[in-house]
């Protein structure tokens, strides 16, 4: 199990529709969470990550770029988020020698066979979900409780709760193993 303990518990998502600027939610997040910068548009992500990081990391916060492993490292970036697509391909490629000490690898999952994959691509946390209903993805089936921690005790990766989560949810999950939480909306009730 690939531990890296100074990674976040915590994780708060952009969204280019619900949350395209998480610039001012950031000084609410817990001490040392993380924010993950995720967009469609490939100039507007990097316009996110420039003007995102620097205000995430004098509130020393993590900051991770979905899917654009040069794009983080060009800004100085602790780490990249994989989609489940992109963690289907397997391991990334990168030259340690490159890679700053402590850069971390998140990735999605939503079922077992993803959650294997997170952990063949290198993954340090897999993001979980949908656990509870989601405004991301309306309609979608959730996980619920019961489902969740069936999965993340299959997972050799520790398992990041995502889809759904309020302070209300959260303790819900106690008792489980999810090992930490991730919101777009959470963060704002």
């Amino acid at each position: 199990m690939n531990l890296l303990p100074h990674l976040p518990r915590f994780f708060l998502f952009s969204d280019d529709q619900r949350l395209p600027d998480p610039g001012p939610l950031l000084p609410h997040l817990p001490k040392k969470a993380a924010v993950v910068l995720r967009h469609r548009d490939a100039a507007q992500l990097e316009a996110l990550v420039k003007h995102i990081t620097p205000l995430a990391h004098r509130l020393n916060l993590k900051v991770l770029v979905a899917n654009d492993v040069r794009l983080a490292l060009r800004y100085r970036c602790d780490g990249v988020h994989l989609s489940q697509a992109q963690a289907r391909r397997g391991p990334l490629r990168l030259n340690p020698k490159v890679l700053p000490p402590g850069f971390m690898i998140t990735a999605a999952a939503h079922d077992a066979m993803s959650l294997k994959r997170a952990s063949r691509a290198g993954a340090h946390r897999v993001m979980l979900s949908p656990v509870f209903a989601t405004a991301s993805h309306p309609g979608a089936k959730s996980l619920g409780i019961r489902r969740f921690a069936a999965l993340a005790r299959l997972s050799d990766v520790p398992v990041v709760a995502l889809g759904g989560m309020t302070p209300i949810n959260t303790k819900r999950l106690s008792g489980t193993p999810a090992w930490g939480f991730a919101a777009i909306d959470g963060w704002r009730t």
